[in-house]
């Protein structure tokens, strides 16, 4: 699941949500007293709030501060990053540099973003090998080094005017109610935004781990029993990183350190240290895209950007920024753009959905005779792999310009 952003421990979503709605009744209850509360309907502004300074929230508040907008970004920890236990992190993603950087209106290119040599990947036992150019496939390195995308971005939105708040987070749909309307919300993976907004979701869990390592970026991943997802390692920049998830509920440790022998034994790359996380996914429902909340506009993760398959997130993050902030000033444009980048969502869904119903060993069948492909028809595998993620197919074909 490259994109992993989550907490160090795995909430109780139930608990959460008792605790949200007794917050909400109390601080609507204030709110109302006091005369605080935003007027329904308005949505001329003065100001941009940005709640999250990931992917889509640092393209958001660029975008927004180059059209003229005063704009602050509401960021829950103390810098740009993300959940500082889990990062700095590599993400293996097939992604169009070129065209998404024209989009986005940000140059995208090494050492944020480096093309990835190979993708190997192992299922039940057989081994396939895939050219990384095939997949336009890349490394985008995350988090809070000097080298990671997060940092590169955050200094354009500081270029561009943009103000920073750390330590602010939403919790709440009283919180909700303080931003003003046309405020952005793109807080990754975070339960408690799904639930303030009402946002329905899947849960996931899992491990990462980063090391020391040298060497041209490339990618390996790992289908097997141990997991009904995956697990896979990326690296550049000197650094390796691994990730171990599951959708069908908590990874048990004994799995991990089983893989972590594997990639020490297989790849020589030493795993010690790993971390737990926890987080949301909307990729729950059929109708589980939207691009608007009440006066709130939603983006990254929350909007959907993760193809409900194997979780991709990167690239159609990145363009969820753009469109974020195209909704403030133009709705119906945005939503259009939106509704494309998500044109193949339903049957990605319907696909996930037949996946998890299938017994495994017709689930190893099917993914073997998946990955055969690629030795097969490599071209025709690379056209399957860019129909998955959002957005990238209809940017190869010139639509986003």
């Amino acid at each position: 699941m490259p994109g992993a952003k989550g907490g160090r421990e795995t909430p109780d979503p139930r608990a959460v949500r008792t605790r949200q709605k007794t917050a909400n009744k109390t601080e609507r209850r204030r709110l109302a007293s006091n005369g605080s509360m935003p007027a329904k309907g308005v949505m001329e502004m003065a100001e941009i709030a940005v709640v999250g300074a990931g992917l889509s929230g640092l393209v958001a508040a660029i975008n927004c501060a180059r059209a003229g907008h005063e704009v602050t970004v509401l960021e829950k920890y103390d810098r740009v990053g993300g959940e500082p236990e889990n990062h700095p992190s590599v993400d293996s993603t097939p992604m169009l540099p070129g065209p998404l950087g024209d989009f986005i209106g940000v140059d995208l290119g090494p050492p944020q973003v480096t093309p990835t040599l190979y993708m190997r990947s192992y299922a039940y036992g057989e081994r396939y090998d895939i050219d990384g150019g095939l997949l336009h496939l890349h490394a985008v390195e995350r988090g809070g080094r000097s080298t990671s995308i997060e940092s590169y971005l955050h200094g354009l939105a500081l270029e561009a005017g943009v103000k920073f708040e750390f330590g602010w987070a939403l919790r709440s749909q009283a919180d909700l109610a303080h931003l003003p309307p046309n405020s952005i919300i793109a807080t990754g993976l975070h339960f408690e935004s799904f639930l303030a907004l009402g946002i329905p979701f899947r849960q996931v869990y899992g491990y990462t781990s980063t090391t020391r390592y040298e060497g041209e970026p490339k990618a390996v991943a790992y289908f097997s029993d141990m997991t009904r997802d995956y697990c896979y390692l990326a690296n550049a920049n000197g650094i390796a990183y691994a990730l171990f998830f599951d959708r069908s509920g908590p990874v048990r440790r004994a799995l991990v350190e089983k893989w972590a022998e594997m990639l020490r034994r297989d790849k020589d790359v030493d795993f010690r240290e790993w971390h737990p996380f926890s987080g949301a996914v909307a990729v729950s429902a059929l109708d589980n895209p939207r691009l608007f909340m009440g006066d709130k506009i939603i983006a990254g993760t929350l909007a959907s950007m993760n193809d409900p398959l194997f979780l991709f997130g990167v690239h159609a993050s990145l363009m969820s920024g753009k469109i974020a902030a195209l909704a403030v000033d133009d709705k119906a444009r945005a939503f259009e753009l939106y509704r494309d980048t998500l044109s193949f969502y339903r049957k990605a869904w319907t696909l996930r959905r037949l996946m998890d119903m299938t017994p495994m060993p017709l689930r190893r069948q099917a993914m073997r005779a998946f990955l055969g492909i690629s030795r097969a028809r490599p071209g025709l595998y690379g056209k399957i792999m860019f129909y998955q993620i959002p957005g990238l197919r209809q940017m190869e074909a010139g639509k986003f310009t």
